[in-house]
């Protein structure tokens, strides 16, 4: 019988493939593979799981192997038992020779989505949905290493997102000076996260560009514009990037901005104390999100960012709340030089990281290795998913980290060095699901609203749902709704998030849209006396809350 073998490239471990004419062999030095398995179709697909997490459900990492009997070209897709995961892009593109294998690399940390029960491999020239009954080749992902979860079992969801560099453009005296599809990404992310239902939405900073100091205050109105002439009613909460605080002559004044245009935790007392950093309790676990803010100025790379008392700050929260059985989440916008992940570790090329010889960030560094269970969360350097720079743990030396692209223009490299050329159909963040006891960060292009699953990572979790005690709501006295007054309150309330839609990304501005959305299109005349008095106490609480905010700031 004839043989033929191909030497594998790009494996963890040396690999050779033998190919007869009905069946394939793998004969390997270190991580198992399978052996002798027979060609039902007209492809087939093994997978060889490697590294550390080899053993553990839902981590992705290892080589994918396609081997087809004739010269074909395939697309590659996570799948259930019936077809294609929805929301996913293929996961890769193979070409083969006949009688050839072709192979595919998960990285480090890269997940088993959600849902995900098959891979398949779909021939190329097959235009229709890709399901399993049309599939060249078939993976079964073993039990043990599927995630263990479907979507609906996730506690909670958000988008994370940064960079969104609102510019000039809206209110501005002159067209976008840097960002030239900022407003219509913003668009995008926030129709991506109303499509995906999300429960809130956290920025690691960057909202606005601040290029000139008299225009900070109209890049803030167009952020919160397109924000309140969406359809998201749901949370948003932000940190403070280095383009907050662009003008270094006027630090305290754009920090001021930040906290008023962003609205913090949205609480009167955080707003009162005028500190640029705040946490956030997700309500059905009790999870921590802590977010940071950069004080000392535009160029984190030669700035002691982080004040004694921010830092003092953060430390007493992980003490606290850590080994708790809570998440706990660390929203910070600009990375590490040659640390953390948004750049090339090992040949550094974007200079406005932060240096990590400064005290402060050296103490930073420290809180993130003292404290490994922790996620952080930055953003700055903009890189393209496709870069491969966005997760790392330093080999177990640090805590899980994370790197957001931009919403705004997320950057190539060319010739070294960062490039900004605009995509208009390229915008980037990720969709997060939190699980009892795993989190899936789903890297995501928000222009056409599809995950990447090479850039969809996972992160050991550790939360729980929490017993929730629903708020009451405080009924009118002595009010007789009627349909009229009903459509009159809702009218009131339209008016009201017009007139005060620089208050967006605050709750109480977000609790009165969503209210409103609830009850805009209801047919007053067909509702119970008792659903309407519920719905027009709900409206003018609700009201009077954003009021409270409003008459605190103006």
């Amino acid at each position: 019988m004839h043989k033929k073998f191909i030497r594998l490239a790009a494996l963890s471990c040396a690999s050779i493939l033998l190919v007869t004419n009905n069946s394939v062999a793998f004969a390997a030095q270190g991580d198992a593979v399978p052996t002798d398995v027979s060609l039902t179709r007209q492809a087939e697909l093994f997978y060889e799981f490697t590294g550390n997490d080899a053993g553990k459900a839902g981590y992705a990492q290892g080589n994918l192997y396609l081997f087809s009997p004739v010269a074909a070209s395939y697309n590659l897709y996570w799948s259930d038992d019936t077809g294609a995961l929805g929301r996913y892009y293929p996961i890769t593109s193979l070409k083969t020779g006949a009688g050839e294998t072709a192979i595919f690399e998960f990285g480090y940390h890269v997940a088993i989505p959600a849902d995900a029960t098959k891979i398949i491999a779909v021939n190329a020239s097959y235009t229709e949905y890709p399901t399993v009954s049309s599939a060249a080749a078939v993976y079964d992902i073993p039990a043990d290493k599927r995630l263990g979860y479907s979507s609906v079992d996730a506690l909670y969801t958000f988008n994370s997102f940064s960079d969104i560099h609102i510019d000039e453009e809206h209110f501005g005296e002159t067209p976008a000076y840097w960002w030239e599809y900022s407003e219509a990404h913003w668009a995008q992310a926030l129709a991506y996260a109303t499509n995906l239902g999300v429960d809130f939405i956290v920025s690691s900073g960057d909202q606005v560009t601040n290029a000139k100091l008299d225009n900070l205050d109209k890049e803030w109105q167009a952020y919160q514009l397109i924000l309140a002439q969406s359809d998201y009613v749901n949370p948003i909460y932000e940190s403070g990037g280095n383009h907050e605080v662009r003008q270094d002559d006027h630090v305290p004044y754009e920090l001021q901005m930040f906290i008023n245009g962003s609205g913090l935790n949205s609480s009167i007392d955080t707003l009162a104390a005028s500190k640029p950093y705040y946490t956030i309790t997700e309500p059905n676990t009790g999870d921590l999100f802590i977010f940071m803010a950069l004080e000392g100025g535009y160029r984190p790379a030669k700035y002691d960012e982080f004040t004694t008392e921010q830092l003092d700050w953060v430390e007493d929260l992980l003490k606290e709340n850590y080994g708790k059985g809570k998440n706990i989440y660390l929203i910070q916008h600009a990375l590490i030089k040659g640390y953390g992940p948004g750049d090339d570790l090992e040949t550094p090329y974007y200079s406005g990281s932060v240096d990590p010889t400064l005290p402060s960030a050296q103490r930073f560094i420290s809180l993130l290795e003292a404290y490994p269970d922790i996620v952080w969360i930055s953003g700055h350097s903009h890189e393209d998913f496709a870069l491969g720079y966005n997760f790392t743990d330093n080999n177990d030396t640090s805590c899980n980290m994370i790197h957001n692209p931009s919403v705004g223009n997320p950057t190539h490299v060319t010739d070294g060095a960062i490039d900004y050329a605009f995509d208009e159909n390229l915008s980037q963040g990720y969709y997060v699901q939190a699980f009892e006891t795993a989190i899936l960060f789903n890297g995501a292009n928000l222009c056409d609203q599809k995950m990447y699953p090479a850039y969809t990572y996972i992160i050991d979790g550790s939360t729980s749902l929490k017993k929730q005690d629903s708020r009451p709501v405080t009924l009118e006295k002595d009010t007789e709704v009627t349909p009229g007054t009903l459509r009159s309150v809702l009218a009131n309330a339209n008016t009201v998030l017009g007139i005060y839609y620089e208050f967006s990304s605050y709750d109480q501005y977000q609790a009165l849209k969503k209210c409103y959305y609830e009850y805009k299109d209801a047919d007053a005349n067909a509702m119970t006396e008792a659903a309407r008095l519920t719905a027009y106490s709900r409206l003018k609480s609700s009201i009077a809350e954003l009021y409270q905010i409003a008459d605190t700031l103006q």
